[in-house]
């Protein structure tokens, strides 16, 4: 595919917000109507961004252009649903949604008292369906991702009529912020190391063989960049399907497509792939990219740590040396082609789990590469290091494993 068309509408991950667990109070059991007062938090104050394919986003970047409101019973059931559009204008529903003064908030009038929920999905599109989400990566692309977020806890504030419509029944505020229903995952920079050494150890024979390994000079050209292991199907939170998992990169890294799921494959190369085939070759891409780019993966949370795979070639790597060959032979250097990202670490020595991958988050990260390559995806060695901050709320740093063990 084309270097213009790579990652078309890429991943998005906009700002990152918890959904609201403020201490409210029970809604009680009153008979008669009730009316509620919505307001949207997070909104006001940040201009919305339009994401083409590979933008750098940050935390402040928020781009939902509508939104969902479903106002449920305690059993999930749509009592009442209103689609808000975004509209500047003073006196517009989205206004009254996402003010912050006294008074703002999307006022819902004499509503059945069953409704106890109020939940809010930003950019839904066809993603949503009688309260249910169903969605596939592919259509999570761009900025405009789907936002969720819900109120449980509905809050009783006056029993005066709510203006300028009359009430007999309570008043209730839904106070609720949304986030991003996936993470992202940004590689801001690949450089080559310039520490010229590690330490490399293996099992060998029941013995444990530690080798220092040390070199003059490492390069080599970058020709794809991969996502591995991912979940393909969003239905809520706690269920994700569709796996995504290639072993090898033969006949599935192929003529510019990144083919999963054989002998019937689908390709995931628009949405899970950066390369540049055309004239019947891999082109060389950048390692570092442009300013405001990223070579970026949204992903959906699950049970399993997503991988990355470098592809290299034209590897070079000169005056390399090894004190124990038994453990490295550095003669199988230049014969290597792959750099996998495969662990993360949130600390020293606190390895990232799956759980630790949080929806409305974003990862960014600097991989450090070494000569310490692979011959496929499943071969792992030592791959990279890689620095990965978390946005928003507290920047924070995490590297991923070396495996140096064998």
């Amino acid at each position: 595919m084309n270097f213009r068309n790579l990652f078309t509408a890429l991943f998005a991950v906009a700002t990152l917000f918890a959904c609201s667990n403020d201490d409210e109070s029970p809604v009680p059991d009153a008979g008669g109507p009730k009316s509620i007062s919505v307001s949207l938090a997070g909104m006001p104050g940040i201009q919305t961004r339009a994401s083409e394919a590979g933008n750098f986003l940050t935390k402040d970047t928020i781009n939902v252009n509508s939104v969902l409101i479903n106002l449920t019973d305690a059993s999930n059931s749509v009592v009442v649903s209103k689609t808000v559009n975004k509209d500047v204008a003073a006196d517009s529903d989205w206004s009254k949604l996402t003010g912050t003064g006294e008074g703002s908030g999307l006022k819902f009038i004499n509503v059945p008292q069953t409704v106890s929920k109020v939940y809010i999905y930003g950019n839904p599109g066809s993603a949503v369906v009688d309260n249910q989400v169903t969605t596939t990566l592919d259509q999570q692309q761009g900025s405009g991702v789907l936002y969720s977020g819900v109120d449980e806890d509905l809050t009783p504030i006056v029993a005066e009529p709510v203006e300028p419509d009359p009430t007999s029944g309570q008043t209730y505020t839904a106070n609720v912020t949304i986030k991003p229903i996936l993470a992202r995952i940004q590689i801001n920079r690949i450089y080559f190391t310039d520490k010229k050494e590690f330490t490399f150890t293996r099992l060998v024979g029941g013995k444990t063989e530690e080798a220092k390994v040390t070199w003059t000079d490492f390069t080599a050209d970058l020709k794809g960049i991969y996502l591995n292991k991912f979940f393909n199907t969003y239905h809520d939170s706690t269920n994700v399907e569709d796996l995504y998992s290639n072993a090898s990169a033969v006949n599935n890294i192929l003529e510019g497509k990144w083919l999963f799921n054989q002998p019937t494959p689908n390709d995931a190369a628009s949405y899970a792939s950066y390369n540049n085939y055309s004239g019947g070759a891999y082109q060389t891409i950048n390692m570092v990219p442009a300013t405001g780019k990223s070579y970026a993966f949204n992903f959906f949370p699950g049970s399993v740590v997503p991988t990355i795979h470098l592809d290299l070639t034209n590897i070079n790597v000169e005056g390399m040396q090894s004190t124990n060959t038994t453990a490295f032979n550095p003669s199988l250097a230049n014969k290597a082609r792959f750099a996998n990202i495969v662990k993360y670490f949130k600390a020293p020595d606190v390895e990232m789990t799956a759980a630790d991958f949080k929806p409305g988050t974003i990862y960014n990260m600097e991989v450090e590469l070494i000569p310490m390559l692979d011959n496929d995806l499943e071969n792992i060695q030592f791959n990279v290091l890689v620095h990965v901050t978390i946005a928003p709320w507290a920047e924070e740093t995490i590297t991923p494993g070396f495996d140096l063990d064998q």
